[in-house]
């Protein structure tokens, strides 16, 4: 068995709100035609990759997207019922909590909340969550950190699979190119259903 932990980390394939551009924080909408297609994909990329274990948020996009991807998989695909991997739905993955601008399209954040989606979208230093009842960046990083330790306590070697969302990864992957947590750009995430593999190594994360 692979002895080293490494961590392939997928973002949900796209959704209806998505394609809306809507804000869907912690509720949830169904992934498109076009989003299975994409993580078929990206389940294709994967299918010779031993899982060890499973993880997602509790929202119902990654939860579908994971399915996807084991379904997809050689190795799960070979076990009986019983046997297949469990997911297991951690809080700690879940998306930042977008207050008041959940289910809003990024448009009428700026109609209804015209500061606080400018700071949000283009200062973000100045962004301030408590203004629309949301969880802050930072906050929402420590949160996922947590969540993440929480799988490395329990899986200490193997291929894990995550799949969580795009804020949460973007602010991820500042932190371990020593970036704040400000230096968000909502417009630049990772695209829906793609991943990326991190090791850990003397107490940092590593891409591969």
């Amino acid at each position: 068995m692979n002895n080293k932990l490494k961590l392939y980390i997928v973002r949900h394939g796209q959704t209806e709100w998505n394609v809306l551009e809507k804000f869907q924080g912690q509720l949830n909408s169904p992934l498109t035609p076009e989003g299975i297609k994409k993580v078929k994909e990206t389940a294709k990329e994967l299918k010779d990759v031993k899982f060890e274990a499973g993880y997602t948020s509790q929202m119902g996009r990654t939860i579908a997207t994971a399915e996807i991807i084991l379904e997809n998989n050689k190795y799960e695909q070979e076990k009986t019922s019983d046997q297949k991997l469990k997911l297991q739905k951690l809080p700690e993955l879940n998306e930042i909590h977008f207050g008041e601008w959940q289910g809003l399209t990024f448009k009428e954040t700026f109609v209804k909340y015209p500061k606080e989606a400018h700071n949000y979208f283009y200062d973000v230093k100045n962004y301030n969550a408590k203004n629309i009842k949301g969880e802050e960046l930072k906050d929402g990083l420590e949160r996922f950190l947590k969540g993440l330790e929480k799988i490395r306590e329990e899986q200490k070697s193997g291929n894990i699979l995550i799949v969580t969302h795009g804020t949460v990864l973007e602010l991820f992957f500042n932190y371990i190119q020593n970036r704040e947590a400000d230096d968000l750009d909502e417009r630049k995430l990772i695209g829906n259903g793609q991943y990326k593999i991190f090791t850990f190594e003397n107490e940092k994360y590593i891409a591969l």
